[in-house]
């Protein structure tokens, strides 16, 4: 597991600007996993400080995300 230097800062920065840019933040070219995690850890911390409620956001995009490769699968027959 990595130390992340500055990730308080980091979110504060992510959630004044109301936008993520994950090549931007430093991502570019490492392997998807740790991006991956990287990401997932600023998520957490961006939900906590704005109030939104991670497990229901997870929810949501789970289902989202089983709808869209529905439509894939639907697309490619």
């Amino acid at each position: 597991m990595s130390q992340r230097q500055n990730w308080s800062r980091h979110v504060d920065n992510i959630v004044r600007s109301r936008h993520y840019t994950w090549i931007g933040e430093g991502l570019g070219g490492t392997p998807p996993e740790e991006a991956v995690a990287e990401i997932l850890t600023d998520l957490i911390h961006i939900c906590r400080r704005t109030d939104i409620a991670f497990d229901d956001l997870l929810a949501e995009c789970q289902e989202r995300c089983e709808a869209e490769e529905e439509e894939s699968a639907v697309a490619a027959c």
